[in-house]
């Protein structure tokens, strides 16, 4: 490793952090319209079907997540775009979109040889995504799809550093680096890019260690809460992770552990159906 070469990035990257100008390419343009459309409060279903209707890969996942166990646990089949939307809801359509250009910057050319650690990183955001979800419905009033939204970009900040492979090539194949970068930078890059991407306060606050490390002192249960029990869940060899003071004021017992596990299975399943 180039220690000069490791300085400059670390410099980069601090002086992006100082100027807000930490980015990544945008979102598709069918998001970015899907998003513009559900924040108008006249928007109908039909709208929006039209909207999915010019993305065939995005339809097909919203049709697949539609008639999926998790949400179609009755097993009635839906075929139209308006009764699927109709069926998971706007906010469902909401996340489904946003996942799907999540997974997009994650393919992006150029990052061939980072495509291991780009794989891992987005299986782990859709495992935390779910568990994310599962456990802010089974255990708080807190939104569950802001909660898989928050699990979704949790290491998003990682792929903003893969995408310095282009500048620095020699110094980012090397694993150790790179898991000093992330241990280091992710976390605050991907605060910064979450919050130019203009999502609400309390998903940022998400990637904020300071934040995740104050919610030891408060009583009440916040996303923060739920990410940190849903990335401990997903550890693994550790079965105490629902005995933490995160999991203990999000009201997780270990008696709800089974059926948060079940709908788990179920949600990741839902998952993997639609991402085929």
């Amino acid at each position: 490793m180039s220690q000069n070469e490791y300085f400059e990035l670390v410099q980069s990257l601090a002086a992006d952090l100082n100027k807000d100008d930490i980015k990544l390419p945008s979102f598709p343009e069918v998001v970015v319209r899907i998003r513009t459309a559900l924040d108008d409060p006249d928007t109908t279903g039909a709208d929006i079907a039209n909207i999915l209707g010019v993305d065939a890969v995005l339809t097909s996942r919203v049709l697949i997540l539609a008639n999926s166990t998790y949400h179609n646990p009755a097993g009635i089949k839906i075929e139209g775009l308006d009764a699927a939307v109709g069926r998971i809801g706007f906010e469902k359509v909401r996340t489904a979109a946003i996942a799907y250009a999540v997974e997009q910057l994650h393919a992006s050319k150029g990052l061939e040889p980072l495509k291991d650690e780009l794989r891992a990183t987005w299986s782990f955001g859709m495992r935390l995504a779910a568990m994310s979800e599962v456990i802010a419905r089974q255990c708080t009033k807190l939104d569950g799809d802001s909660a898989f939204i928050a699990g979704l970009l949790h290491r998003i900040g990682v792929l903003y550093l893969c995408t310095k492979y282009t500048d620095y090539p020699t110094l980012l194949q090397d694993a150790e680096t790179r898991k000093s970068l992330i241990d280091e930078w992710a976390a605050p890059v991907g605060e910064s890019i979450v919050a130019n991407w203009k999502f609400p306060e309390e998903i940022q606050s998400t990637l904020n260690p300071d934040e995740v490390e104050t919610t030891r002192r408060r009583t009440t249960a916040n996303l923060a809460d739920v990410v940190t029990t849903a990335k401990n869940s997903l550890n693994g060899g550790d079965n105490t992770w629902y005995e933490t003071d995160e999991a203990k004021r999000l009201e997780l017992t270990e008696e709800k552990v089974p059926a948060i596990m079940e709908l788990y299975q179920q949600k990741l399943d839902s998952l993997a159906s639609a991402l085929r």
